[in-house]
This record gives structure tokens, C-alpha cells and sequence, in this order.
């Protein structure tokens, strides 16, 4: 781990971290406040391009202003290539075995949960959130596992044939925040009132001129406005859902 201090109220830890869960040890990124107490804590499913500078980026961004943040590594260390195009990477994603995802989130909620854990409030109530691809695997361990918030950003609502996420929303209980490009064609405007309706608990928010790279600072798409909007929201939105520290 490192220490960091910067943007933000916080200082924090962060860095690659091993997660022993039963037989089994899990990769990820972990970014907490660097202070005493236990912090509202959440699990991020990274996009199709799995835990790269900019998801990491988010989470010490989250941390640095009161939340921890556990990015799962659903690839095993062999993510797709970031040369690779889009299509390519939400192949890669989609090709993950859903068992093994479920799998891989089982374990890192039980390492967040935890009792014995000192700096997490997961015990009393954690988040999840996904971003692009990972909105799939994101939403199911929400739902599985009866979490207290979830969060959406440029996760693809359906797919080509008209299924996906929204299907779950009818088991969805949990506070839901959706942060989306207008301009994003994984994602249409329909497709997001479609999901007004199946989750009426949900907050929507759409930017302007923004597609569903807007997240991510390696991809064209980058939107800085939408980024530092998107960070706000989500620190505030889990703030008020989840445990204080």
C-alpha cells in the first residue's frame, strides 16, 4: 500500500491487494481513507477493460473523499489488451463464465463483511457499482446479496435482443443511481425510460455530448465535466445510503 495525499478530504491507502476468501485469493484494488473507523465501503465491477489507471483512479478519487472502494479483477490478471477495439473488449467480457464472476463477488463480499474486518461498515451494509460491462455481474451481486446501494455508469441497459439488467430490476430493492452519455449508442433513450419504469426507487442522470467512454481518460470518448460530475454524485449517493463511518 501507499500513502497519498491530494484532492479530496481524506488521506488514503491504496494499491493492488490479494483477498483471501476460504481456498481462494482473489486479485484487486483497494483504496480507503487512511484514518481510523470503519468506512462505508464499496465494491466496484470494473468495465470491459478490467482494472486499468482509470478505474483506479476512480476508486482513490471515491476514497479520498470518505469511501472504500474495492475494484474486483474478473479477468485474473489477463484482461484484453488496451490496443484492442471496443468490440473486442466487451467480447472479452462477455466470454468471462458468469459462475466464476459470481464466484469471484461471493468472495470479495464475505471479505468485506467480515467481523473481524477494522476499517470497513460493510458488515451493517455495503455498495456496488458497475461500470460498462461490469453493470451485469454488478446488478446480480447487488441482488444475490442484498445490497444497500448500487450504482450504474455507462452500463449497457440491453442487449440486441432486448435483455438485460432492467430484467433484474423487479428483484431490485436497493437505492439505484444511473450516470449515462446522451450520445452513447450501447444505450438509448428508450432503453434508459424503459428502466425509469422498471425501477421507479432509481435516479437517472444523462450528460450532454458524452458517450459511454466518458469515464475512462484513455478512450476518445473522455469527458472531464462528466467525470468530475459522475465522482460527486457517486461519493454522495453512497454516503447516504451506506453506514457511516
Amino acid at each position: 500500500m501507499s500513502v497519498l495525499k491530494g484532492e479530496g478530504t481524506h488521506p488514503i491507502l491504496f494499491g493492488s491487494t490479494s483477498i483471501v476468501a476460504g481456498p481462494v485469493t482473489h486479485r484487486g484494488y483497494l483504496a480507503r481513507p487512511d484514518l481510523s473507523g470503519e468506512w462505508p465501503t464499496v465494491i466496484l465491477v470494473p468495465s470491459e477493460w478490467g482494472i486499468t489507471s482509470s478505474s483506479k483512479d476512480i476508486c482513490r478519487r471515491l476514497a479520498r473523499l470518505g469511501l472504500a472502494v474495492v475494484a474486483v479483477d474478473l479477468y485474473h490478471g489477463n484482461p484484453p489488451d488496451r490496443a484492442a477495439s471496443p468490440e473486442e473488449a466487451a467480447a472479452a467480457a462477455s466470454a468471462i463464465p458468469r459462475a466464476r464472476s459470481q464466484a469471484d463477488l461471493d468472495g470479495i463480499v464475505g471479505f468485506i463483511t467480515n467481523s473481524a474486518g477494522f476499517w470497513s461498515s460493510a458488515e451493517r451494509g455495503f455498495g456496488v457499482m458497475g461500470l460498462g460491462c461490469g453493470g451485469v455481474p454488478a446488478a446480480t451481486a447487488a441482488i444475490r446479496h442484498d445490497a444497500a446501494a448500487l450504482a450504474l455508469v455507462a452500463a449497457p441497459l440491453l442487449d440486441d435482443e432486448g435483455v438485460g439488467i432492467i430484467d433484474s430490476f423487479v428483484d431490485l430493492t436497493a437505492p439505484l443511481l444511473g450516470l449515462y452519455g446522451k450520445t452513447d449508442d450501447a444505450v438509448s433513450i428508450a432503453d434508459i425510460m424503459e428502466a425509469r419504469a422498471a425501477a421507479p426507487q432509481a435516479e437517472w442522470v444523462l450528460y450532454d455530448n458524452a458517450g459511454e467512454g466518458f469515464m475512462d481518460d484513455y478512450l476518445p470518448g473522455f469527458d472531464l465535466g462528466a467525470y468530475r460530475d459522475t465522482i460527486d454524485r457517486l461519493a454522495m449517493f453512497f454516503e447516504k445510503q451506506l453506514p457511516a463511518a
